[in-house]
């Protein structure tokens, strides 16, 4: 692990994050939320909705990536998900700190790296056979609005991937056409393919902008799918 700029009695807090997107990262704590800068997030981008970071219960069965913060240093500590394997295996990720600086104007191209962020997360619970729920991040935040992706098979036997959101997202022009007078949300399923899942990744991102949240408003909570 990297050195930590802490001192002996320093406390580190569990801190959810949002996507770390164009240079950015909020940390949610039972102290409260702040947005930062992370000069060097090459590490925490490819560490993100992979499965190999520590997470805490979002509720049943459904869980949020966490790392440890120390607010007055800007450290924060990234644990792996699992144990230590035993002597001699190698370890897919290992603890590391990384340094936070307070909050700058985002990089550009924010809005191409929330949804490489999405892709990455989407491509994960596929893989996995888990499902993503896009929510406002927070340790108290509520469950609407969401934006919600899984693959399921149909009465057919038909595999499709299928992004649900609620409430229905405004001034969206992609969802519009799957929007219904009166429905609390929409949906839109296909059969599963390579195109399905880079579909599902401009619909889940596109679902955000309309809630008028921003990429570091929200959280990915990731569930576990019964057998």
């Amino acid at each position: 692990m990297t050195d930590l700029p802490l001192d002996a009695g320093d406390t580190l807090l569990p801190a959810q994050l949002s996507p770390c997107v164009g240079g950015l990262v909020r940390t949610w704590t039972e102290q409260g939320t702040r947005l930062w800068s992370l000069p060097h997030d090459d590490v925490l981008v490819a560490a993100q909705s992979t499965g190999v970071l520590a997470r805490s219960v979002r509720g049943e069965q459904r869980f949020r990536e966490t790392a440890l913060l120390h607010e007055e240093s800007g450290t924060l500590v990234l644990t792996p998900r699992f144990p230590d394997r035993a002597a001699g295996e190698e370890l897919s990720f290992q603890s590391s700190a990384l340094q936070l600086e307070p909050a700058e104007e985002a990089r550009p191209k924010a809005r191409e790296d929330f949804a490489r962020a999405v892709n990455q997360a989407v491509r994960h619970v596929a893989a996995t056979f888990e499902y993503l729920v896009i929510e406002v991040g927070g340790w108290d935040a509520p469950f609407e609005p969401y934006a919600f992706f899984a693959l399921h098979v149909d009465e057919n036997g038909r595999q499709l991937s299928t992004v649900e959101v609620a409430p229905a997202p405004r001034g969206s022009e992609l969802w519009q056409p799957h929007l219904r007078p009166g429905s609390p949300g929409a949906s839109v399923s296909a059969p599963l393919s390579a195109e399905a899942i880079d579909g599902a990744t401009f619909y889940l991102a596109d679902a955000v902008a309309g809630f008028d949240l921003l990429p570091w408003d929200v959280a990915f909570t990731f569930g576990v799918r019964e057998a």
